[in-house]
């Protein structure tokens, strides 16, 4: 203080120049922005990785550590919050199952008694989707299952269902029902595996090329080709192959003891 008195106005400047220069050893940035000492200035503000600058570094680590994470809603409880991968792996996997589904085979169970004795309800199946596209068209024996056609006796809704019913007879073959018994081309088909005798009478019909004839185990409590007609071939969905459930059931599905008459692969 003695020494800027004694010079006069030149020392109190050369005072204040002085704490300048002090100052910027500690705080460069803030205080030669305020000295207006632009040459001093500039190597601190062009230094961001001086001491103190390593908030970048400090950011990556903390975007490595969000990696793979799925964007969840926050109702989501965190038990099932999944990573990038697992959804992934989730979606991969369904899409594989819903592949083998339509292209392959397919589980399906048994909601009513149409099919009894062979099938309960409740019964389990697998219906497989490789023979028809592949080898042959259906043949008498083969239990299908198919969305039922749009006929009268048939709604739109139930042309979506998906029933099962059993093959009698295929195009060209001459169907009735008479004195209990069902006659395909004037000989008795199906009555090893039938419940009871039909108590209906079906006139005589020819089934239409490209068309198949399907009737429930059940004559008498089923809805099937006696009442609203023959079946398209492309409304077959697959082939039931075997049970699987209840255990004690498992294994392939019972046919005609009876050898059917020769039936081309295409019709």
């Amino acid at each position: 203080a003695r020494r800027s008195v004694a010079v006069g106005g030149g020392g109190l400047r050369l005072g204040a120049r002085g704490r300048a220069r002090r100052a910027t050893n500690v705080n460069g940035t803030m205080v030669a922005a305020a000295s207006g000492d632009g040459a001093s200035a500039s190597p601190a503000m062009e230094d961001p990785t001086g001491p103190g600058g390593d908030d970048d570094r400090g950011g990556d680590s903390g975007d490595d550590e969000n990696d793979g994470e799925f964007p969840w809603p926050e109702w989501v409880p965190e038990g099932l919050r999944l990573n990038t991968e697992d959804v992934a792996t989730v979606l991969v996997t369904f899409a594989v199952s819903l592949l083998f589904r339509a292209t392959i085979a397919e589980p399906r169970f048994i909601p009513s008694l149409s099919m009894y004795p062979v099938f309960d309800i409740g019964d389990r199946l697998i219906a497989e989707k490789i023979t028809y596209r592949f080898k042959h068209d259906p043949v008498p024996g083969d239990v299908v299952i198919f969305h039922p056609p749009k006929t009268p006796k048939t709604s739109v809704a139930l042309t979506k269902e998906v029933f099962i019913k059993r093959v009698v007879a295929v195009a060209g073959d001459k169907v009735e029902v008479k004195r209990g018994e069902l006659y395909v081309n004037d000989a008795s088909r199906g009555k090893e595996l039938k419940l009871e005798p039909s108590t209906y009478v079906m006139e005589p019909q020819i089934v239409p090329p490209g068309d198949v004839f399907v009737m429930g185990d059940n004559r008498n409590n089923s809805f099937d080709s006696h009442i609203w007609g023959p079946l398209p071939k492309e409304n077959i969905l697959g082939r039931a192959c075997f049970k699987y459930w209840p255990p004690q059931k498992f294994g392939e599905l019972p046919r005609y003891p009876a050898r059917v008459g020769a039936v081309p692969e295409r019709y």
